[in-house]
């Protein structure tokens, strides 16, 4: 071998060691990253002629569309006697056809060019989406014009939709989570629209003539917000947009957002269930999107239960003790309360260890909070977070949904900087404040007694037949 290749076979061996020494030196355990780069693009906004505004960002990586409409509309705001309505009008919105055309003759004009259309009316807010291809976009406009213009509401349709709804509500008897979440709702809403579910009294009540007036106070009062991304021409979609869809109103009133809850007091309700298992759940209101709560709860919420496995509900009930098929906590923040709470899902005989496992541990994390755990969180939030914006729809769609909630639109900008900046301290006050199990409401489904004297400890026991 003469001495150059020697010499580069030398070079060679040294660099994979080299390589192999700075890989076993790598110790994800304890390997330091720089946090995730945010700088997502600001949607362009712009406004209809009636006032509705619409956001978009124009992205040509990939050839589609996606178009999105929104309302103010949804479950809070149906009439109380006919609860379950945005429920059913869901249903028979999209599948009654439109136009003129039949509910066949509408699905088959969206599968010819492979179009995905779909209508959804939430707690609320309503959705509309649209996705097709460039070269379709006019095609699909037309077809989006005519779902959001001209419904049907086939009243074979309709009576299909409520037979659906009905089914879907005596379906929840029989699985406990949503069960238990339902009457969750009842009881901390009480007296409140969210308070609200719907009944098979309340749905057989909703006729054909209930979802045209309903259909035609959105289009005429509501307040909508457009949203648009993809491979398009600006010019050419904001001129389609102002024909088709410029006498939508941005801010018609129509559907005025109710006023935040009352607190309720302590309170528990047994769900009695012949089951092996038993669902519990805690909750009570907590800090709305703007309250400077709002980011220490977060972090503390993710190290009580949200965070994965490491969280600390995880860690104890489940991990250390194997008392909980699942466990967890949770926090959604409104633009006027919050909601928080702690879940399980056990074997019933240790139903009471695991209730009481949980306020041990929702009860000491104000004064057993550490900077590490506040510094985890920090930046797993922050991390999860900002992946979720990889996808520029989503930018668009918050955007929208802070519009019609009323809320400032740089939110999500500042999201990363306000949970970086939490302190232990500030984390502390929050867990103080607001994880107290003594107050709010609990649930439990299950075969458990409800005279046991367990259960009024914590609060007035009420049974609750499923119907």
């Amino acid at each position: 071998m003469t001495a150059a290749r020697k010499a580069l076979w030398l070079g060679l061996a040294t660099a994979v060691l080299a390589g192999c020494a700075v890989s076993r030196g790598l110790d994800p355990r304890t390997a330091a990253f720089p946090p995730p780069r945010f700088d997502p693009p600001d949607p362009v906004q712009e406004r209809l002629p009636s006032g509705a505004p619409w956001f978009w960002i124009e992205d040509h990586d990939v050839p589609l569309v996606r178009l999105y409409l929104a309302v103010r509309a949804g479950e809070v705001y149906d009439p109380p006697d006919k609860s379950g309505l945005a429920r059913v009008a869901s249903l028979a919105w999209r599948t009654g056809g439109a136009g003129g055309l039949s509910p066949e003759a509408f699905d088959g004009a969206l599968e010819r060019r492979g179009m995905e259309l779909g209508l959804s009316l939430g707690r609320d807010k309503g959705w509309i989406t649209l996705s097709v291809l460039p070269d379709d976009l006019e095609e699909g406009l037309d077809l989006l014009e005519r779902l959001v213009s001209e419904p049907a509401f086939r009243p074979d349709r309709v009576e299909w939709a409520r037979t659906q709804v009905a089914e879907g509500i005596r379906r929840e008897a029989d699985e406990p989570q949503a069960l238990a979440f339902r009457e969750l709702r009842r009881a901390l809403y009480r007296g409140h629209p969210r308070g609200r579910v719907p009944t098979g009294e309340s749905i057989a009540r909703i006729r054909r003539e209930d979802l045209l007036a309903f259909h035609q106070r959105l289009v005429a009062s509501g307040d909508w917000a457009l949203g648009a991304v993809g491979d398009f021409d600006p010019d050419r979609l904001r001129a389609e947009l102002h024909r088709r869809f410029g006498r939508l109103p941005g801010s018609g009133g129509g559907f005025p957002r109710p006023p935040p809850p009352a607190e309720p007091g302590a309170q528990v309700v047994v769900v009695p269930r012949p089951l092996p298992q038993a669902t519990v759940v805690w909750a009570r209101l907590g800090p709305s999107r703007t309250d400077p709560g709002f980011a220490p709860f977060e972090v503390c919420d993710h190290v009580l239960g949200s965070g994965g496995f490491g969280a600390r509900l995880v860690r104890e009930i489940r991990s250390n003790r194997g008392l909980a098929y699942s466990v967890g906590s949770f926090y959604q923040a409104l633009p006027d309360f919050g909601v928080l709470g702690a879940y399980a899902l056990t074997k019933t005989e240790n139903a009471p260890l695991v209730v009481d496992l949980l306020r041990s541990e929702v009860s000491g994390l104000a004064a057993s909070l550490t900077g590490s755990e506040v510094r985890e969180a920090r930046q797993s939030l922050v991390n999860r977070y900002v992946f979720r914006y990889e996808d520029p729809a989503n930018l668009v769609r918050d955007r929208m949904a802070l519009w019609l909630d009323g809320l400032p639109l740089d939110l999500g900008r500042r999201y990363p900087d306000e949970i970086r900046s939490v302190t232990l301290e500030q984390a502390r006050r929050a867990a103080e404040r607001y994880l107290d199990p003594s107050t709010g409401v609990w649930v439990v489904v299950g075969e458990v007694d409800p005279e046991a004297p367990f259960w009024s400890r914590l609060g007035p026991v009420r049974v609750v037949e499923p119907k």
